[in-house]
């Protein structure tokens, strides 16, 4: 019981992996989480294998959404996107959103949080993405 009491207090912490194959990353853009109490996005890093090669922009992004609403259409959670493009097997952590309050990096009860793709995929492989958040208050369970 007092282990229930005090879980929803820890970080939450979020990944998404799409492994060597390419073609993981043509489908539509992914939902992560559907948010079961208000939190706040502390932290999001990206990694990726093999680099796109397309030559327009090939990014990623980690987005919050209404409920309905597509993730193409969603509030970015951070300052910039994950260039795709970059140097592969390195991290790239994010600034959050330049916002000076916590709402723009705040996530509401019943908001998707998900990562919206962008670019052509093709070359892109073994992409792997974390966010932490920290609830702000306690779930409904």
């Amino acid at each position: 019981m007092i282990a229930k009491a005090v879980a929803w207090q820890a970080p939450l912490v979020l990944t998404f992996a799409a492994g060597p194959n390419a073609a993981l990353l043509t489908l539509p853009d992914v939902a992560m989480w559907l948010a079961d109490a208000d939190c706040e996005i502390v932290f999001a890093a990206e990694i990726h294998e093999t680099l796109g090669t397309d030559g327009s922009a090939v990014t990623v992004d980690v987005v919050k959404v209404a409920d309905g609403t597509a993730l193409a259409s969603g509030t970015s959670l951070l300052a910039t996107t994950f260039n795709l493009k970059a140097t592969i097997n390195t991290r790239q952590s994010r600034s959050l959103s330049a916002g000076t309050l916590a709402a723009d990096r705040y996530i509401a009860s019943g908001q998707t949080l998900g990562l919206n793709f962008a670019g052509t995929m093709t070359a892109v492989t073994g992409v792997h993405v974390t966010v932490v958040l920290n609830r702000l208050n306690r779930p409904a369970w």
